[in-house]
Formats: C-alpha cells, structure tokens, sequence
C-alpha cells in the first residue's frame, strides 16, 4: 500500500515539471532579449511605461544612390566688354542732343551718341582771339625790352655825369660860394660905412672952405643942407646894411646852405635810386614777357585739352560689338532706365560717368557669387555645369577658373566659370541669368529614411535617433547617424541594417 502511493506522487511530480518547462523557456527568452536590449548602447528599452499604441506603422530602410548639387546664382559676362564713358579733361558740360539705341550693333569707330557741340566750338574760337592777343602784346613787349635796354645803358652814363655834375657844384657851393656869400655881407656894411666916412669928411671940409671964401651964405647953405642929407641917407643905408648883413649871416646864408645840402643829397638819392630802378624796369619788362608767355602757353594747353575733348565729345565706339545702355558689375547689368534721365535729349551727364557698354560678343563666361560656407568645397570642386536662366534644359560643361581672394559683399565671394559651347551655338548675351551646378557629394549604395522618422533630441539637435521593434514587436529608441538630406529622404551612415524595421513616427509613451 506504501508502496503503491509513493510511486504515484513521483508521476504526479514529474508531469508538474513537465508542464511548467515552456514556462521556463519563454521566460529564458525573454531573460536574453533584454539583456540584449541593455548591451546595445544605442538603443534604449522604452516598454516599461509604453501605452497602448495604436497599429505601428513601419517604414522601409532603403538602399539608393544619392546626389546632392550645389546650385549657385550668376551671370553671363563678355570678359571682352568696353564700359563707356566721356572722359573729358576740361570740359564738364555734356548734354545730350541724340540718345544712343539700346542693343545697336556698332562697329569701332560709329558715332554711339550725339552731344552738343555748340559752347565747346564757341570756346575754342574765344580761346583762339585771346592767344592773337597776347602774341600780339608779346611782340609788343619784346620790341620795348629792346628799347628800354638801349635806353638803360644811356640813362646810366647821363646817371654817372649828373652824380658827377652834382658833387662837383655842392663842393663849389661849399668851397666858393658860401664863403663868398659871408664876405660879402660883410663886404657890403664896410663899403656902406666907407662912404658914410666919405660923405662925412666931404661935409666938414665945406664947412671949413665955406667959412674962408666970400660965396653968399644963401649958397653954401644950400650946398650944406644937400650934402648933410647925403649923409644922412648913407647913415640909414649904413644901418639897414648891418640889419642885412646879420640877417644874411644868420638866416639868409645857413637856410641857402641847408637848402644846397638838401637839394643835393635829395638829388644823390635819386641819383642812386635811379641805378636800382633803371634796371628793375628791364627785369620787371622780362618779366612781363615771361607771364605773357606762360598765360600763352596755359592757354595753348587749354585749347589742346578743349581739342581733344571736342574729339571725346563725338562719342567714337571704341569696339565692334552691340551697346548696352547701363554698366555691368561682376557680370550683373544695371538696366537702362536708371540712366534713362540723363541720356533723354537735353538730359546732361558727367565726365568719366560709365553708362553704355559695347560687348564684342565673341567671348562668354560666366561669374556667380559662391557663400562663404560653400567657399571650401567649391575651391575643391571645380567642374559643373552651366544653367542658362533662358534655357532651363540645357546644361552646358563649366569649370570655375578662379574665385576671387577677397568678399565682394558680406559672406559672398565672386568666382569666374569657363563654359564650353557647342559648335554652331549662340552664345547667350551678356547679363542674362544663369545656375552654376556642381555635385558636392555622391553615394551610389546608401542607406535612407524619410526625414520625418528620424528625431533630434531637443537637448542637442545633432543628436539623431530613431524607433526600431524588437524581436517581440516593441519600440525601440536608437541612436543614429545621419548624412546628407536628399528631398523628403535622409541618408543613415550609422546605427541600423537595412532590415531593420523602422517605425514611422514617434511612439506614444
């Protein structure tokens, strides 16, 4: 009876483990796929928590080949292009009686527009009277120079006798006639007194002879009182002869010898002015004639710079080409109607002022502008093709000969493409648009989602990631590496297999 129970809890027993092995199994499964969950350090287990979802929707990793293009802006440029301008070197008015024809085919030589002439032509026949008469006032000069030279060298001898005559006749005054002058003051009051001592000595001797002889008294009266008025008269004479002799002694012959001295010196300083002015004149002729000469010569160079203006003002083509009205700057036109009001008939434009250009037209190239970001690849990548903006099919084999060292703007570079046309193709014209395209990266086999089922962390938007189901059909965040973005498709360079099964949008938690 022992027995017989014992060997029946040992069935009992056996089928208990036999039905809890699967048990076991699964549970061991399940043990190895989180555990391989937790071993992919890009990838994290995000089950616990997870809502119901909602039928997961699963994209495709798909292998193809991508190609990403640079496109860059530009122009069509003639490398061959004359800009225009009326370079005048005198001239400043500049009014326009024609106004040139846009897109005109003009040989080297044709006239591009009509100015007006009239003030120029009237100036340099102003110009030409004006030189008539300074040549006419130099000949004039250069005919009195000679006199006066010829005059001068006389002047300066007739200058050597008058100082000579000068000195001489102040030295006699001095010598000679001053000192006569004293004596004879002198000289006067002695003769003055002498005959007072004559007249004196004759009127007492007839007093004596009167009173010895037997004339009548009626008689020697007479001969008394005529005689005692003849001295009486010499007396006075005598008197006004000493108030003369000091007044010639003491005014008279000092103010003569003061005047003598003056008059001399003043002639002395003429004399001596005279020699220094004389030969100033000369100079001073000379110099005359030179200033005539320069005015000549300022007006000769006046009237060659009116000359050639005159010339320049006949707007010659310097080329043989088609004319645009405007400029071009790195291969840009500028358009036409900004110069629209100068170029109008009486419309005045400046000297050295650019506004047509003539374009050969043999030539084409093309200058786009290249960010500073794409600066690198671009100097790396020089082959691409051409665009042109009139023919958006047509792509014609370019190759960037040069960009330029320095920005032509903020963050632009200029860069200069080479095109090759083909035989028997019109080339297009200068300052219509183009693209310039270059392939900047190409993978024949990559790996690519779309862009929507690949995230960035918020935290750090370099960091990329995706959702993945697992073996057991749950989501799966992983880490990812993403290249290039190609449309609506971004390329995977690290972190899943083509196999893999990638969830379209974010699972919700």
């Amino acid at each position: 009876m022992n027995t017989m129970n014992i060997s029946h809890l040992n069935l009992i027993f056996i089928f208990g483990l036999l039905s809890f092995f699967p048990w076991l199994c699964y549970a061991e499964r399940d043990g190895k796929t989180e555990s391989n969950l937790h071993k992919d350090k890009n990838s994290t287990d995000i089950t616990k928590g997870l809502a119901k979802n909602k039928e997961l929707k699963t994209v495709k990793v798909v292998r193809q080949k991508i190609r990403v293009n640079l496109n860059l802006k530009g122009y069509f440029e003639d490398p061959d292009a004359m800009p225009f301008s009326i370079n005048t070197q005198s001239w400043s008015e500049i009014k326009v009686v024609t106004p040139p024809t846009h897109g005109k085919a003009v040989k080297k030589g044709d006239s591009l527009l009509k100015i007006d002439l009239n003030n120029i032509q009237k100036k340099l026949r102003e110009l030409d009277h004006e030189l008539a008469i300074l040549n006419l006032n130099q000949e004039i000069l250069a005919v009195e120079l000679k006199r006066d030279e010829e005059i001068n060298k006389i002047e300066l001898k007739e200058l050597d006798r008058l100082e000579k005559f000068n000195q001489e006749n102040y030295s006699y005054f001095k010598k000679i006639d001053l000192p006569y002058e004293k004596k004879s003051a002198a000289y006067d009051l002695k003769k003055q007194e002498e005959n007072l001592s004559y007249l004196v000595e004759e009127l007492n001797q007839l007093k004596k002879m009167y009173e010895a002889d037997d004339l009548t008294e009626e008689t020697e009266e007479i001969i008394l009182i005529r005689t005692q008025n003849e001295v009486d008269r010499y007396k006075f004479a005598l008197e006004g002869a000493k108030i003369r002799k000091d007044k010639r002694l003491k005014l008279e012959i000092p103010q003569s010898e003061s005047t003598k001295s003056d008059l001399y010196n003043k002639k002395k300083l003429s004399l001596k002015t005279n020699r220094v002015i004389k030969p100033t004149e000369i100079s001073k002729k000379r110099l005359e004639i030179k200033k005539v000469e320069e005015e000549k010569k300022k007006l000769l160079e006046n009237k060659s710079k009116l000359e050639k203006d005159l010339n320049t003002l006949k707007s010659s083509s310097p080329t043989t080409g088609n004319l645009f009205v405007g400029t071009f700057d790195l291969g840009k036109w500028s358009g036409a109607k900004i110069f629209e009001p100068k170029l109008k008939t009486g419309g005045l434009l400046k000297p050295h002022e650019k506004f047509l250009t003539i374009c050969p037209g043999k030539r084409i190239r093309a200058r786009i502008k290249v960010p500073e970001k794409n600066l690198i690849e671009i100097s790396k990548l020089k082959d691409g093709l051409i665009i042109p903006g009139t023919h958006s099919k047509s792509k014609l084999k370019a190759k960037i000969t040069e960009v330029l060292k320095f920005p032509t703007s903020p963050e632009i570079y200029d860069a200069i493409v080479n095109i090759e046309f083909p035989e028997n193709q019109s080339l297009p014209l200068p300052g219509t648009s183009c693209t310039f395209q270059v392939v900047t990266y190409e993978k024949k086999n990559a790996l690519t989602l779309p862009v929507e089922s690949v995230f960035k962390e918020d935290y750090d938007a370099e960091i990329t990631y995706i959702y993945i189901l697992n073996s057991n059909q749950k989501p799966v965040k992983k880490f990812v590496e993403t290249g290039k973005t190609i449309g609506s498709r971004i390329e995977i360079l690290d972190g899943i297999r083509n196999q893999a099964k990638v969830l379209k949008d974010k699972p919700e938690l």
